[in-house]
């Protein structure tokens, strides 16, 4: 048994002890905290992972990536939810929605999203854009009323925002803080 232990270690991978933790870790880590304090205190519980995955899959290596990749996580979340509410329009009209018609309503909505965001070169947005328009459009399968989905719409929209400016904010601190921008010891 030891013997096969052996070879059995000898071949496995090692681990980089050379790796340290770099900046954009620190600077995403810090993101997230914020973010989860900001939802934590506005006392929505559904806002801790919204506002949270915004700000890490926002935090990119630059601050123009992070801007950009920003940008396209709003225009996304917008276009998503524009398109998640019209598949709710569609079920309060249609009957048996909820009943199962939402199983083709909503890849016929993701359909047309994709196809906006591709006619706008807004590839970066595809797919947040239809993560969006699911989550939205199956709201009401759960017999949330029309209002309570709008109001849901804008709830995501809201947290998906605190997370990209919080992402950007952050971003931008150290070369801040490095022009001497932030510091206290200005004359």
């Amino acid at each position: 048994m030891k013997r096969f232990l052996e070879k059995l270690t000898d071949n496995a991978p090692t681990v980089d002890t050379g790796y340290r933790i770099g900046m954009r870790v620190i600077k995403t880590l810090v993101a997230v905290t914020v973010c989860l304090f900001i939802a934590w205190m506005l006392g929505s519980k559904d806002s801790l992972p919204i506002a949270a995955i915004a700000a890490i899959v926002t935090m990119q290596a630059t601050q123009s990536e992070t801007m950009r990749t920003g940008i396209f996580r709003v225009l996304g979340t917008i276009i998503g939810g524009v398109f998640g509410i019209f598949a709710i329009l569609i079920g309060l009209v249609l009957p048996h929605y909820a009943d199962g018609l939402f199983i083709v309503v909503i890849p016929l909505m993701l359909l047309i999203n994709l196809y906006l965001c591709n006619l706008l070169k807004m590839q970066d947005s595809c797919s947040i854009s239809c993560v969006v328009t699911i989550i939205i459009a199956s709201h009401i399968v759960y017999d949330a009323t029309f209002d309570e989905t709008i109001i849901f719409t804008f709830i995501r929209l809201r947290d998906t925002l605190i997370g990209v400016v919080i992402a950007t904010i952050i971003n931008m601190l150290p070369g801040l803080i490095k022009r001497g921008v932030l510091s206290s010891d200005k004359e």
